[in-house]
């Protein structure tokens, strides 16, 4: 849903107030849908409305820098889907990091898999720093 927000405008609310841009600044991604097309995760409940919806179809110049975080045995987000939003990202010019857990299933950064929840949060503190949007202090405790 986070990327769908960042790259998707077909679905404001006649209501929504415009002049307010609901795209974030950045993305912190943990095992995300990010295809929703044909063969992609949920298709078949969005049907043909996935180029208005899914993030990977809606990939475009100006996207915010991303920082994806996927279990190689995710069974819900392909390894290779992950690694081609990343290339068509970076072909636009978009910065995204694709950080890969060895064996680690969809879900595996929650706290009972703590090793896996320390190492995402301390990922997602350094990919902030990096932005300035964190400053070197303080880093994320975690216990």
């Amino acid at each position: 849903m986070a990327a769908a927000t960042a790259l998707s405008s077909e679905f404001n609310e006649a209501t929504d107030p415009l002049d307010i841009s609901p795209v974030p600044n950045a993305l912190v991604l943990f095992n995300p849908v990010i295809d929703n097309g044909p063969g992609g995760y949920g298709y078949e409940r969005i049907g043909e409305t996935y180029p208005s919806f899914s993030p990977l179809h809606n990939i475009r110049a100006g996207a915010p820098p991303t920082l994806l975080m996927l279990g190689t045995q995710d069974r819900l987000v392909p390894v290779t889907t992950a690694q081609y939003y990343q290339l068509v990202m970076e072909k636009i010019g978009s910065r995204c990091e694709l950080k890969l857990y060895e064996n680690q299933p969809h879900g595996f950064f929650n706290y009972p898999n703590f090793e896996y929840y320390q190492k995402t949060l301390l990922a997602a503190d350094e990919f902030l720093q990096s932005l300035g949007y964190l400053g070197d202090q303080p880093q994320v405790k975690i216990e």
